[in-house]
């Protein structure tokens, strides 16, 4: 525990460097308009504070990527899964993953250190969340707290292929919001094909394109058809199952009806809050497309939330849409609080992620703890 925590200390000091840089980065009208030497020299400094703000997130991110790519026997399915699957596949076996990440597991089969695989998906992982946060947030600090706070980075030592899909689902994302719709219909296929349950973030990509109020009515919905239709889900779940690799865990031992409450609690905290945030500020917040997408991607991880009993451990599908807190909290709750308010209010939820993750979420079976670094993989953390 130690351990990790200092590493988020150390990425976050360098996020918090990058967010002073950011503030650098703002040219005033006047230099812009000045004729004289001065316009240039703030042109430089601009240049430069951008520079530095990249390298600090940089540093940010790769603090994260060494934790992660360095350890050994760190998450549940390190030995359990990934390492048993390269070795069949060295043996001439295929892996039981979907095809794109069969496919990864090819490649790094054909080394003899097992490390190299875990070390390029820390890379991917953590550098596509990153590029995802940063696209989306001018300032970094808040984003990467949550994403760090909420497990979303640490549940990825377990979970190595869901994660992957995710983190390219939420790149996908940005291109969404720019409305590049063909990339982000890309890494959505990307993201599909590198573990099929990326299939449950197709119908909210798609949502994008109906109008905001359509979009708030969804969004309100969505939650309470998800309870009442329970048993139909669950129809719908065992045809779509069938022929795929997940028909293995319909009426096998992980069709227990399980659902984590507290993931509940969560998401139906954080889903009161923005529509809180909604009634408060409608009238700027109705033509913000991006807000009300994020509003969605909420009611989506409420809904999944409230249906995870119906799927075998339904709770995978709730981080798909949950990875998108890192960026809509901070972003929905500056339309009704500025200044040390805003601040105050981000820290109180950055601790309450926190508590949740100390106390329920890393001791639990992603086995997380102890740590194992690569080169010492005797010694624990």
């Amino acid at each position: 525990m130690i351990l990790y925590g200092i590493v988020f200390i150390v990425a976050l000091f360098f996020a918090f460097c990058a967010d002073l840089c950011q503030r650098e980065t703002v040219v005033p009208i006047s230099a812009v308009t000045s004729t004289n030497g001065w316009r240039h020299d703030m042109l430089a400094q601009t240049a430069t504070a951008k520079g530095a703000r990249n390298a600090f997130i940089v540093l940010s991110a790769l603090s994260l990527i060494l934790l992660s790519g360095l350890r050994y026997d760190t998450g549940y399915d390190y030995l359990y899964s990934y390492v048993p699957s390269l070795d069949a596949t060295r043996a001439g076996y295929e892996s039981h993953y979907d095809p794109l990440f069969n496919f990864i597991i090819t490649v790094f089969a054909q080394f003899d250190s097992n490390q190299w695989f875990f070390a390029s998906m820390a890379v991917y992982t953590v550098g596509m969340t990153y590029y995802a946060l940063c696209k989306q947030s001018k300032y970094v600090m808040v984003p990467i707290a949550l994403y760090i706070a909420s497990f979303t980075y640490l549940r990825a030592f377990c979970f190595v292929a869901q994660y992957v899909s995710i983190a390219t689902f939420f790149v996908g994302s940005v291109f969404l919001l720019q409305r590049k719709y063909v990339k982000a219909l890309v890494f959505l296929i990307l993201g599909c094909m590198l573990h099929l349950s990326g299939l449950v973030v197709v119908p909210l990509f798609l949502l994008f394109l109906i109008s905001n109020r359509t979009m708030l009515i969804v969004s309100i919905l969505l939650p309470v058809f998800s309870l009442v239709g329970q048993s139909t889900i669950r129809i719908l779940a065992e045809r779509f199952s069938v022929n795929t690799r997940f028909d293995y865990y319909i009426s096998s031992h992980y069709d227990s009806a399980y659902s984590d409450p507290r993931l509940t609690l969560i998401n139906l905290a954080i889903f009161l809050l923005f529509i809180l945030i909604w009634c408060m500020a409608k009238q700027t917040i109705a033509s913000d497309k991006r807000a009300h997408w994020y509003l969605l991607a909420q009611s989506f991880a409420l809904a999944f939330s409230f249906v995870q009993p119906v799927f075998p451990v339904g709770y995978r599908f709730v981080w798909y849409f949950m990875i998108v807190q890192c960026v809509s909290i901070p972003y929905l709750l500056k339309y009704i609080m500025q200044g040390s308010i805003y601040y105050c209010c981000i820290a109180l939820i950055i601790l309450c992620f926190t508590v949740w993750m100390v106390l329920f979420q890393i001791p639990g079976p992603s086995e997380v703890i102890p740590y194992h670094p690569v080169f010492a993989p005797t010694s624990s953390y």
